[in-house]
């Protein structure tokens, strides 16, 4: 899975705005490390778009919200998490928080669930990367 629907990894910010217009909101976080990444949400589409400097400003990650979001037929948004395990049986827990939250992949498709006591609150894709360069792999995308 490299997106959702019309919406790549990979896209530029200009085209992003084309595509969807300007986000609702809009922020910037700088890390430890000098990176720099710029969140855009789209609040009525349940919709947040991080562009990473790292990544030369690209789309690097897609998190989704809204209870219509589908993946593989099932609705993962407000389910419970062993419900999703028992349907999608490759899910396995990457990190345990404390106050009830843990973080879920699902290897396969570089997406990964955020469950808040034991409920999936959103779901973000991440590209795929090159086994030894550690590059991302972006899908083909005209920005």
């Amino acid at each position: 899975m490299m997106g959702v629907e019309n919406i790549l990894l990979g896209t530029s910010k200009e085209a992003i705005i084309k595509l969807l217009g300007n986000p609702d909101l809009s922020r910037s976080e700088e890390w430890p490390d000098n990176t720099i990444s710029e969140t855009w949400t789209y609040s009525t589409m349940g919709l947040q778009l991080n562009f990473d400097s790292d990544d030369n400003y690209c789309l690097s990650t897609i998190t989704l919200t809204s209870k219509d979001v589908v993946l593989e037929g099932i609705r993962p948004i407000g389910l419970d998490i062993n419900r999703l395990i028992e349907q999608l049986p490759s899910i396995i827990l990457e990190q345990d928080f404390e106050a009830n939250a843990k973080d879920y992949i699902y290897p396969e498709k570089e997406i990964s669930f955020w469950v808040v006591d034991d409920i999936v609150e959103n779901l973000t894709i991440f590209p795929a990367y090159d086994k030894i360069t550690d590059a991302p792999i972006w899908p083909l995308v005209n920005s």
